[in-house]
């Protein structure tokens, strides 16, 4: 649970987080809340699929993760396990065929093909990750302000950019519980009668 910030060219905007989530399968249910309290956004992803509730735009989203565009402030685009590692707070290392590095505190995962697939940046201090790129995505994510809760470590700070959108969404966590139980009536997703269904394929035309 925390804060989640949208810093947009124009404007900004804060609201409160809350995301349960298991690894084993994939499962992840987010709610942003008003910082009043007023629902804004819930989310439900499950196996690469995203079901999404925006209140204030009365509409149910629904399709696929990456390569679509829904709310501005949630990041459709991103496959299953980049998100993950966005809200765990500690990235995961994509598929590749070999790793090398061109300069100091940076390694760089290459596809058979030797396409860039993964780029990570290293805090020089403690070799802990600091920036990770999708060079075929144009996406950053920075990972700040480590904690460490019994030997599980996670960055307290997020920062999810895409350099072509001038957003940049941040998550600062205030307090993170692993390895508990979580009753399967989490994973749900009730629809109110009178909201828009979309589809996120559609989405960008609306």
């Amino acid at each position: 649970s925390g804060r989640l910030s949208l810093e947009a060219k124009d404007s900004d905007s804060e609201a409160n987080v809350l995301i349960v989530g298991t690894r084993d399968p994939l499962r992840m249910k987010v709610e942003i809340t008003h910082p009043w309290g007023r629902p804004l956004l819930h989310a439900l992803i499950r196996e690469g699929t995203v079901n999404i509730l925006s209140f204030p735009e009365k509409r149910y989203y629904f399709g696929h993760l990456g390569g679509a565009d829904g709310p501005a402030f949630f990041p459709v685009s991103l496959e299953p396990d980049q998100l993950w590692g966005l809200v765990r707070g500690y990235p995961v290392v994509e598929d590749h065929d070999r790793a090398v590095s061109l300069k100091g505190n940076q390694i760089i995962l290459l596809s058979k093909s030797a396409e860039q697939v993964q780029v990570i940046d290293l805090y020089p201090q403690s070799i802990l990750p600091r920036l990770i790129l999708f060079p075929g995505k144009d996406m950053r994510v920075l990972f700040e302000d480590f904690e460490n809760d019994n030997g599980i470590l996670y960055a307290q700070r997020v920062r999810f950019n895409r350099p072509g959108t001038n957003i940049t969404l941040s998550l600062n966590t205030k307090q993170m519980t692993f390895n508990k139980a979580i009753p399967e009536s989490i994973f749900e997703l009730d629809i109110p009668p009178d909201f828009e269904v979309l589809s996120l394929t559609n989405a960008g035309d609306r």
